[in-house]
């Protein structure tokens, strides 16, 4: 290199340099403001439907306008103070414009609470100040680059995602609309940025949910965090402990993941304070979403996997399932003869149900019972099939995913091995083969797993010699868990 020409670039990076590190260090100082002020003591910790929750809603919407973009409020209980505020910057491209992508992140938290004379604050600052200022400061990127993105980019701050979803939820069912186009009805993806401010202390980025885009990793190939750290993607979140403002548009079928450098910081804790969070990691995880954003963003389509662990499948009105039964058995010598005493009863079983109308059904089975009863001198054992026929007086859910069954009706049973031991001594083929009686049941369905109760009485004598013994009817108690198919 000739020294003109060294000289030369050299001369251009000087100019160069400070000014992309000024760019990045307002950017970091643009976050930590906006995570110091919403987790700041004067808003008493943004507790949903509060002065103080009402106080962040509107700091959130004139950042928003600072940024050059165009917000609303979408209130999502009447009489409340509880509000989403969310934007939309357009797409470039006349036809994939009508797509949306989702950037969400609640802003509320817990609040305070009062403890003799001291008031504890909830700051959360990780919890999710920091999610919150990470929408806003790539809402300030993508506006200002905002034709190199064709689908359109819907930026929400979510409120009462605390009391259980509620912001995420209203916005994933209503019929907001953005150029007279519904937008939860032409949503391609949402991503929920919750928990982003302990990078450094992580050193990873949970990226969870990925598994519901087809080929998700194309979407990231030209997406790099800073070397230290690396990101760590998951197909689904199968954790029933866990959960963010993603999974109300999951339940849409829309494909959603969620964002977080995890529980590292003072989860619901008072400690969840501004001054513990990693402001450089933020604007690292900002820039990776750029990235990403632009790759999702002008595809030719996000196509989903066709893999939903929150949507379940409908269980229809006419099922067939298996169960098992444990409890007891006994004989019961109505002639006051001898005395019963109760032993074991076990069974499975196959039915299957089918509707009549709304409120009945018939139930119909094949089941095998090994039973046991005794008396003071003989112990007998015997197994059986059976064929119960029930009508249920049934109450169930819409979607039948709950339901609570009362049945009643009768059964037959083919007896086809007993053995009694009579004072030391086997006899085989005691008890009748056949026999018949009353059968009652109570069920109680959750999704595809039932419990219940069963009840059995023979009419039919189940004795072979019921002239030494009298009349002996078979009474017996079972409590039942079964699957539907």
């Amino acid at each position: 290199m000739s020294l003109k020409r060294f000289l030369f670039t050299f001369i251009i990076s000087l100019v160069i340099l400070p000014s992309t590190n000024a760019f990045s260090q307002n950017s970091i100082e643009r976050i930590k403001k906006d995570v110091y002020v919403l987790a700041s003591d004067s808003l008493m910790g943004r507790s949903a439907g509060t002065i103080y929750g009402n106080k962040a809603s509107q700091y959130i919407y004139s950042r928003f306008i600072e940024n050059g973009l165009k917000p609303i409020y979408q209130i999502i209980r009447e009489g409340t103070t509880q509000k989403n505020i969310y934007c939309v910057i357009e797409g470039s491209d006349s036809i994939l414009k009508n797509e949306f992508i989702i950037l969400g992140a609640h802003y509320d938290h817990l609040g305070y609470r009062i403890k003799g004379n001291d008031t504890i604050i909830y700051n959360g600052a990780d919890d999710n100040a920091s999610g919150t200022s990470l929408i806003l400061e790539l809402g300030r990127k993508i506006n200002e680059n905002k034709e190199k993105f064709k689908r359109s980019i819907v930026l929400i701050a979510f409120d009462s995602e605390e009391t259980g979803l509620n912001g995420s939820a209203y916005f994933a069912n209503s019929q907001e609309k953005y150029n007279d186009i519904i937008i939860s009805h032409n949503t391609k993806l949402m991503m929920s940025l919750d928990m982003v401010g302990f990078l450094k202390t992580s050193k990873e980025l949970k990226i969870v949910g990925v598994g519901l885009i087809d080929n998700y990793s194309q979407y990231f190939k030209n997406s790099f965090l800073n070397n230290k750290y690396k990101v760590k993607f998951k197909a689904f979140d199968k954790s029933i402990f866990t959960g963010s403002d993603h999974d109300s548009f999951l339940k849409k079928n829309i494909p959603s993941f969620y964002v977080s450098t995890g529980l590292k910081s003072p989860y619901h804790k008072p400690e969840d304070d501004a001054q513990l969070i990693d402001y450089e990691g933020i604007n690292d995880i900002c820039n990776f979403f750029y990235e990403s954003l632009l790759n999702f963003a002008n595809a030719e389509q996000i196509k989903p996997s066709g893999k939903n662990p929150k949507v379940k499948k409908t269980i229809p009105s006419n099922y067939c399932g298996l169960e098992l039964a444990i409890g007891n058995n006994q004989h019961y010598y109505t002639e006051g003869r001898m005395t019963g005493k109760t032993d074991f009863a076990y069974g499975v079983g196959f039915f299957g149900k089918f509707e009549l109308s709304n409120f009945f059904a018939i139930k119909a089975g094949v089941n095998y019972n090994y039973l046991g009863a005794k008396r003071y001198e003989s112990e007998v054992k015997y197994h059986s099939a059976s064929i119960p026929i029930l009508l249920s007086l049934k109450a169930n859910t819409p979607d039948n995913g709950y339901e609570f069954s009362v049945s009643i009706g009768g059964f037959y049973s083919y007896i086809f091995d007993s053995r009694a031991n009579i004072n030391g001594v086997e006899h085989k083929d005691y008890l009748n083969k056949n026999v018949w009686g009353v059968q009652t049941e109570f069920e109680i369905r959750l999704r595809r797993f039932f419990y219940g109760y069963q009840f059995q009485r023979s009419l039919s004598n189940i004795l072979t010699d019921p002239i030494s013994n009298g009349k002996t009817n078979q009474i017996t108690n079972t409590f039942k868990i079964g699957y539907v198919f």
